[in-house]
């Protein structure tokens, strides 16, 4: 096959090298327009700082590890079922919320 009319391809490769060059000065140029702002919702707000307030708390209590270790070694820990069938419909229940 034998392309004869390179005039197309090359009004093309103008046209697009004037965008190009267009694009850039673009850039360079200082954007102008308004301020924006953000509004967060008091919920968002309490969202924020509960995050912050985690972000804070060690991820393990180590002095409740520790008494826990001492009272399985000495024999004297009792689970407590009610506690712990509590903490896990809570802990359930906020899943959903969530």
């Amino acid at each position: 096959m034998k392309v004869n009319n390179y005039g197309n391809i090359k009004d093309v490769m103008k046209a697009y090298q004037t965008r190009k060059n267009e694009g850039t000065s673009r850039k360079d140029a200082p954007v102008k327009g308004g301020e924006d702002t953000l509004e967060l919702s008091v919920q968002a707000r309490e969202i924020q700082e509960v995050k912050s307030a985690l972000k804070d708390m060690p991820e393990i209590r180590e002095e409740k590890v520790q008494q826990l270790k001492r009272e399985i070694a000495g024999g004297t820990y009792r689970a407590d079922a009610r506690k712990i069938a509590e903490g896990i419909i809570e802990e359930r229940l906020l899943d959903k919320h969530i």
